[in-house]
Protein backbone atom coordinates (compact mmCIF):
# COMPACT_ATOMS: atom_id res chain seq x y z
CA UNK A 1 0.00 0.00 0.00
CA UNK A 2 1.03 3.45 -0.98
CA UNK A 3 1.38 5.46 2.38
CA UNK A 4 0.84 9.34 2.61
CA UNK A 5 4.46 10.30 4.11
CA UNK A 6 5.67 11.02 1.15
CA UNK A 7 5.42 14.92 -0.60
CA UNK A 8 2.11 15.10 -2.63
CA UNK A 9 2.71 12.88 -5.92
CA UNK A 10 5.30 10.80 -4.83
CA UNK A 11 2.82 8.04 -3.22
CA UNK A 12 0.46 8.80 -5.96
CA UNK A 13 3.28 7.81 -8.78
CA UNK A 14 4.22 4.53 -6.25
CA UNK A 15 0.58 3.91 -6.26
CA UNK A 16 0.10 3.94 -10.26
CA UNK A 17 3.21 1.99 -11.16
CA UNK A 18 1.47 -0.82 -7.94
CA UNK A 19 -1.51 -0.70 -10.31
CA UNK A 20 0.19 -1.76 -13.51
CA UNK A 21 1.99 -4.60 -11.07
CA UNK A 22 -1.35 -6.10 -10.60
CA UNK A 23 -2.86 -5.35 -13.52
CA UNK A 24 0.06 -7.34 -15.28
CA UNK A 25 -0.21 -10.14 -12.53
CA UNK A 26 -4.28 -10.26 -13.52
CA UNK A 27 -3.47 -10.02 -17.61
CA UNK A 28 -1.25 -13.12 -17.67
CA UNK A 29 -4.49 -14.94 -16.70
CA UNK A 30 -7.14 -12.59 -17.59
CA UNK A 31 -8.82 -12.54 -14.55
CA UNK A 32 -11.25 -9.41 -14.15
CA UNK A 33 -11.59 -10.51 -10.56
CA UNK A 34 -8.04 -11.18 -9.98
CA UNK A 35 -7.39 -10.45 -6.04
CA UNK A 36 -4.62 -7.92 -6.45
CA UNK A 37 -6.87 -5.91 -9.05
CA UNK A 38 -8.26 -3.51 -6.63
CA UNK A 39 -5.38 -3.56 -4.40
CA UNK A 40 -4.40 0.35 -5.85
CA UNK A 41 -7.09 0.68 -8.55
CA UNK A 42 -10.71 2.08 -7.79
CA UNK A 43 -13.92 3.75 -9.57
CA UNK A 44 -13.27 4.37 -13.42
CA UNK A 45 -9.72 2.85 -12.83
CA UNK A 46 -10.49 -0.41 -11.87
CA UNK A 47 -14.02 -0.50 -14.01
CA UNK A 48 -11.61 0.02 -16.71
CA UNK A 49 -8.63 -2.79 -15.56
CA UNK A 50 -12.03 -5.64 -15.00
CA UNK A 51 -12.97 -4.97 -18.83
CA UNK A 52 -9.91 -5.52 -20.07
CA UNK A 53 -8.95 -8.72 -18.86
CA UNK A 54 -13.11 -9.66 -19.20
CA UNK A 55 -12.48 -8.89 -23.15
CA UNK A 56 -8.93 -10.97 -23.42
CA UNK A 57 -10.49 -13.97 -21.27
CA UNK A 58 -13.59 -13.53 -24.14
CA UNK A 59 -10.79 -13.53 -26.60
CA UNK A 60 -8.92 -16.70 -25.10
CA UNK A 61 -5.40 -14.26 -25.20
CA UNK A 62 -3.33 -13.80 -22.49
CA UNK A 63 -0.99 -11.11 -21.85
CA UNK A 64 2.68 -11.53 -21.31
CA UNK A 65 5.79 -9.55 -21.07
CA UNK A 66 6.02 -6.34 -18.98
CA UNK A 67 5.42 -2.73 -20.00
CA UNK A 68 7.88 -0.13 -19.60
CA UNK A 69 6.28 3.67 -17.93
CA UNK A 70 7.94 6.94 -17.34
CA UNK A 71 4.84 8.46 -15.67
CA UNK A 72 5.18 12.29 -14.83
CA UNK A 73 3.29 14.27 -12.68
CA UNK A 74 1.50 17.06 -14.30
CA UNK A 75 -0.86 18.40 -11.24
CA UNK A 76 0.00 18.22 -7.53
CA UNK A 77 -2.41 18.65 -4.52
CA UNK A 78 -2.46 17.28 -1.21
CA UNK A 79 -4.90 14.64 -1.90
CA UNK A 80 -5.18 14.34 -5.51
CA UNK A 81 -2.24 13.99 -8.33
CA UNK A 82 -2.57 13.96 -12.25
CA UNK A 83 -0.12 11.66 -14.13
CA UNK A 84 0.89 11.42 -17.54
CA UNK A 85 2.48 8.70 -19.00
CA UNK A 86 3.87 7.64 -22.14
CA UNK A 87 3.81 3.64 -21.60
CA UNK A 88 6.25 1.25 -23.71
CA UNK A 89 3.80 -1.96 -24.65
CA UNK A 90 6.47 -3.00 -27.22
CA UNK A 91 7.15 -6.19 -24.80
CA UNK A 92 3.65 -6.82 -23.40
CA UNK A 93 1.90 -8.59 -26.14
CA UNK A 94 -1.30 -10.93 -26.39
CA UNK A 95 -1.18 -14.87 -26.65
CA UNK A 96 -3.63 -17.37 -27.46
CA UNK A 97 -4.05 -20.20 -25.54
CA UNK A 98 -1.71 -22.58 -27.73
CA UNK A 99 0.92 -19.71 -26.92
CA UNK A 100 0.98 -18.09 -30.18
CA UNK A 101 1.49 -14.45 -30.83
CA UNK A 102 -2.70 -13.12 -31.11
CA UNK A 103 -1.72 -11.15 -34.12
CA UNK A 104 1.58 -9.35 -36.09
CA UNK A 105 0.57 -5.98 -34.61
CA UNK A 106 3.28 -4.58 -32.56
CA UNK A 107 2.89 -3.29 -29.29
CA UNK A 108 3.73 0.34 -29.09
CA UNK A 109 3.64 3.56 -27.02
CA UNK A 110 0.16 4.46 -25.35
CA UNK A 111 -0.52 7.84 -23.52
CA UNK A 112 -2.02 7.04 -20.34
CA UNK A 113 -3.59 9.91 -18.06
CA UNK A 114 -4.21 9.20 -14.79
CA UNK A 115 -6.15 10.73 -11.70
CA UNK A 116 -4.47 9.15 -8.16
CA UNK A 117 -6.39 10.31 -5.18
CA UNK A 118 -5.66 9.78 -1.25
CA UNK A 119 -7.83 7.67 0.81
CA UNK A 120 -6.32 7.95 4.24
CA UNK A 121 -3.05 6.31 4.20
CA UNK A 122 -3.84 5.08 0.59
CA UNK A 123 -3.37 6.76 -2.92
CA UNK A 124 -5.64 5.00 -5.11
CA UNK A 125 -6.02 5.17 -9.04
CA UNK A 126 -9.68 6.69 -9.63
CA UNK A 127 -9.44 7.19 -13.29
CA UNK A 128 -7.72 5.91 -16.18
CA UNK A 129 -7.31 6.44 -19.63
CA UNK A 130 -5.50 4.96 -22.34
CA UNK A 131 -4.75 5.94 -25.97
CA UNK A 132 -4.10 3.64 -28.89
CA UNK A 133 -0.46 2.60 -29.82
CA UNK A 134 0.99 5.56 -31.53
CA UNK A 135 -0.49 8.54 -29.57
CA UNK A 136 2.89 8.99 -27.83
CA UNK A 137 6.98 8.82 -28.69
CA UNK A 138 9.29 8.42 -25.76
Amino acid sequence: MSETTDAPGEGAVVAYLAMWDDAVAAAKVSDAEHPRLDDHAEEGALQLLQHMMRENRQEGVVTRGRPEFAPVVTERGASEVVIEDCADGSDWLQYTEDGALKDDVPGGHHRVDATVRRHGERWLVESLRIDAVGTCVE
